[in-house]
């Protein structure tokens, strides 16, 4: 059978992750049939997506990652578990990961240093959380009608100011972060649609929770949810933020690193993570290091899966990467 693209002309192919810090997972292209999860024995590709583990002899090949904080995953019960990415999170880095089919979740409410990643009216972001002196540039309501507001409609971007007083005093005099006294010690992510998103959240046990909102970055999902404008990320995707924000605003941006080139961030974060900025030694990946790609291997899975798509089918056709910024 030819090649879908075989008969078009060749188009300018779109590489977002050139430049991070991936494993090779050309790997995953050699593994011929499924194989029987060790656990549930049921038939899967690479991994189990209800039990959260490679199958075959792909565990002895996989990244394994450590995350600094604990990761919580709610997922919709109606979420299908094998078009979901939550679940590579939860292969990826086992030690820190976990994931709960609402409404059989914990209570948060007695936990302290937990966060839910959610766009509520008042939400901080993750510069705030380490004491930065920024505030949200809002404009007029985000140009939302009046009544309206992010928690209701994720409609538009935002961005963040830094803003400088005479007595500032550079970030890294403010306050020495370890990994022991991160103002986060677990955060919480919703795997549904922006719809179902706001049925969980209305949740007693979650609705108290400190709400975050990260950076606007463009989502590389192929998956196209009707509504939802470009930069609502896939669940890997925005875990994947999540912990590069949270790890430059606490140990600062290697040098060296040229991950964030094309991952099409908006320029609010760059402006923010340039005079966090350290000169290291190029391939410094320890675990309070400056970023420098520590948390790439999450989106193992979720680049290869962008490659196969793309041998395929034209990135400009795709209808997800065609919805409104």
């Amino acid at each position: 059978m030819s090649h879908p693209l075989d008969a078009q002309q060749p188009r300018v192919r779109k590489h977002p992750f050139v430049g991070m810090r991936i494993s090779d997972h050309t790997v995953l292209d050699t593994i011929e049939g499924r194989h029987n999860c060790r656990l549930c024995h049921r038939s899967r590709k690479f991994f189990c997506y209800n039990c959260y583990i490679p199958v075959g002899e792909l565990a002895a090949v996989l990244p394994q990652l450590e995350l600094p904080l604990l990761v919580d995953i709610i997922k919709h019960k109606k979420e299908i578990d094998g078009k979901s990415t939550a679940v590579h999170a939860a292969v990826l880095a086992p030690e820190h990961v976990r994931i709960h089919t609402f409404p059989d979740i914990p209570d948060y409410r007695q936990e302290d240093g937990v966060v839910l990643i959610f766009p509520s009216a008042k939400a901080a972001t993750v510069p705030q959380l380490f004491e930065r002196n920024v505030q949200l540039q809002i404009g007029e309501n985000y140009g939302l009608p009046k009544g309206h507001h992010m928690g209701t409609m994720l409609r538009r971007r935002m961005d963040e100011v830094e803003i400088h007083g005479g007595d500032d005093k550079p970030q890294q005099e403010l306050r020495c972060w370890k990994l022991d006294n991160l103002p986060i010690r677990r955060a919480v992510f919703i795997d549904s649609t922006w719809n179902q998103s706001r049925g969980i959240y209305a949740d007693e046990r979650i609705r108290g929770l400190r709400t975050v909102v990260l950076q606007n970055r463009l989502s590389q999902f192929w998956r196209h949810q009707r509504g939802s404008p470009r930069w609502y990320l896939a669940t890997i995707e925005a875990i994947h933020q999540f912990l590069l924000e949270v790890h430059i605003n606490a140990w600062g941006l290697s040098a060296h690193y040229r991950g964030l080139d094309n991952l099409e961030i908006t320029e609010g974060f760059h402006r923010l993570a340039e005079p966090l900025k350290v000169a290291t030694a190029k391939e410094a990946v320890d675990r309070e290091s400056p970023y420098n790609g520590q948390y790439d291997d999450l989106l193992f899975f979720f680049a290869n899966m962008y490659d196969l798509i793309h041998k395929y089918y034209d990135h400009n056709e795709l209808i997800a990467y065609r919805r409104p910024i």
